[in-house]
């Protein structure tokens, strides 16, 4: 019998149920035990004081409506399962897990609100970036919310404490209008009153302008030859494979040379960017000349 049983469970496990059949727990409790009971408890039936062929009928017709019901349970049961998980296709509900709902600030934090759902509730949460120092790293397809669900957070939260920031705006002016807003709302947070600046290369109509070698920032001709090499590399990418090579070093050792010579005449007045481009657009004669 128990081997019978086991046969009967694994078939069951292969059995497809109907869809729209309604059924309760308590149907297949009920199944269960009935079929136990005549599967198992009906072997006093042998040994009732009446013929040997009546006996054997009634052990036999109880035996087969055990079965039947034991069959019908491990169905239903197949069927219960199914139609549970089909309530949850993506397996969302065995895939959430209790996520931290505890605010936890400092004066450095960034907090992150969260929605999440566990146990079939929704919960509010927080992801706290308690060290930001650490560095962190946002990661998403285009238009998947990168912006608006980590960075927004992290301009807002860090003017708000009074922070320096330094804004990379690849789709100007969306962050900057952000962190400008911010600026202006968050004012008394600061000791210094900070300034706002822009540096725009594709519309010089709204940028301030700057001074990329600006002489208060080069102390030797080394400064000069890493401004050069920084520039040139940066409008020719394809040199930065062929670094070493002479049609590359020469170029930027020149514009080093002609940095540093306006670094160093009348004190830096004429160390701008334009100023040595016009002074490298001049014959070689008269540049080599004055260098």
């Amino acid at each position: 019998k128990m081997f019978a049983l086991i046969f009967l469970a694994l078939s069951c496990l292969g059995t497809k149920g109907v869809k729209n059949q309604k059924m309760t727990w308590e149907k297949i409790y009920g199944a269960y035990i009935s079929g136990l009971v005549l599967f198992f408890m009906n072997r006093w039936m042998l040994s009732l004081p009446l013929s040997p062929m009546v006996n054997a009928a009634l052990y036999t017709a109880t035996l087969t409506a055990g079965y039947i019901l034991l069959l019908m349970a491990g169905i239903w049961t197949s069927r219960m399962f199914r139609h549970n998980l089909m309530d949850d296709v993506f397996n969302t509900a065995n895939e959430s897990f209790m996520q931290e709902t505890r605010l936890m600030e400092n004066e450095y934090s960034v907090n992150l609100p969260t929605k999440f759902v566990y146990q079939g509730r929704e919960w509010d949460g927080w992801i706290n970036v308690v060290n930001p120092f650490r560095a962190s790293i946002v990661l998403g397809t285009p238009g998947s919310g990168k912006s608006y669900a980590v960075v927004n957070n992290y301009i807002k939260q860090q003017i708000s404490k009074g922070f320096a920031l330094y804004l990379y705006d690849y789709k100007f002016d969306d962050l900057s209008i952000i962190a400008y807003n911010e600026l202006l709302k968050n004012l008394d947070k600061y000791k210094v009153k900070p300034e706002f600046y822009v540096i725009n290369f594709d519309d010089p109509r709204r940028s301030h302008r700057c001074n990329p070698i600006n002489p208060q920032f080069m102390a030797d001709i080394s400064d000069a030859y890493e401004s050069a090499y920084t520039i040139l590399l940066n409008l020719n990418k394809t040199w930065i494979q062929k670094q070493g090579d002479f049609f590359v070093e020469s170029p930027i050792i020149l514009l080093a040379a002609i940095i540093w010579y306006l670094r160093i005449y009348k004190e830096g007045r004429y160390c701008t960017f334009p100023h040595a481009i016009e002074f490298l657009n001049k014959p070689y004669a008269d540049i080599f000349t004055i260098l």
